[in-house]
C-alpha cells in the first residue's frame, strides 16, 4: 500500500524528469549546469556574441540611472559579456586555421613549375 508521502515524492519525480530540461549538469565539473542556446550555424553564433557586446557598450554609454528592475547595471553588464566570451567558439576557430593552412600548402603543390 503506498502512502500519500510516497505517492507525492514519486510524482514530483516524474514532474521533474519532464519539466526540468533547461539546466543539464556538467560533464566536466562537478556543482556546474550546461544550457543549449539554438543557433543556426557559427556566423549566427557569432552575430550573437557581437549583439550582446554591442547591448553592453550601449548599456554602458547610457546615462539613464539605475530603475527598481535592474538596481545594478554594472553587474548586470559584466554577466552578458563573461557569456559573450563563453559563446566564442574558440576550438572552431582553430581548426579553420589549421584547415586554411592545409589548403593553402595544397594550393602550393597544385602550381606548376615554369
Amino acid at each position: 500500500m503506498e502512502t500519500n508521502e510516497t505517492k507525492t515524492l514519486k510524482e514530483l519525480r516524474e514532474l521533474s524528469g519532464r519539466s526540468f530540461k533547461t539546466l543539464r549538469p556538467n560533464n566536466h565539473k562537478k556543482g556546474l549546469y550546461t544550457i543549449e542556446l539554438d543557433v543556426e550555424g557559427y556566423l549566427d553564433l557569432l552575430f550573437t556574441v557581437a549583439n550582446l557586446i554591442k547591448v553592453s557598450i550601449l548599456a554602458l554609454d547610457s546615462d539613464e540611472t539605475c530603475s527598481s528592475q535592474v538596481p545594478h547595471p554594472a553587474t548586470n553588464i559584466k554577466n552578458m559579456l563573461e557569456i559573450a566570451l563563453q559563446l566564442l567558439p574558440y576550438e572552431e576557430a582553430e581548426y579553420l586555421d589549421l584547415s586554411k593552412e592545409l589548403l593553402l600548402k595544397e594550393n602550393e603543390n597544385d602550381i606548376p613549375e615554369n
